[in-house]
């Protein structure tokens, strides 16, 4: 049975989308709710699995990754079968995203990197993965969005 998700939970989930860490009264002020009835929806959020986790938004240029990559690889036929191979390149830390994928690439891995040395280490790493024929990399230049900041609960464009 699916979940029933009314509007005042769509509201709670933007509110927490924008800043999870504020004040739970402060939320419940937002929201014009009291804040045990607040506290007691988002308990079933929880428990029903569409809040999973609360996330902290990392500056990793701050902590000196100053490469961003996106590489795109070419398995073997078999390579997506190969738990190994996706296990291997998944447990490198600098891999902040892993995505099986439709189209000229099997794989795309997001990696962070300290310098183009360490991007080099990394992209070498997956390279020597058996399954792996060969990789593409792009290298970001200019973010204009993370993934962390798409938010279903505010509505998108609309025709002109």
């Amino acid at each position: 049975m699916k979940n029933k998700i009314d509007t005042v939970d769509l509201m709670i989930l933007k509110e927490l989308r924008n800043d999870c860490k504020r004040p739970m009264r402060e939320l419940a002020q937002t929201l014009r709710m009291h804040p045990n009835t607040l506290l007691q929806r988002i308990k079933r959020l929880e428990k029903s699995k569409i809040v999973r986790k609360y996330h902290a938004d990392v500056d990793y240029k701050a902590l000196g990754y100053d490469m961003h990559a996106m590489v795109m690889i070419k398995i073997k036929k078999s390579g997506l079968e190969d738990e190994h191979l996706m296990d291997a390149v998944a447990k490198v830390p600098e891999i902040v995203a892993l995505y099986a994928v439709s189209g000229a690439a099997d794989v795309v891995a997001i990696v962070k990197a300290k310098n183009r040395d360490d991007l080099v280490r990394i992209l070498s790493y997956i390279q020597s993965q058996k399954s792996v024929l060969r990789t593409t990399s792009y290298l970001v230049l200019v973010t204009y969005k993370e993934s962390y900041q798409f938010n279903p609960l505010v509505p998108g464009p609309t025709k002109s």
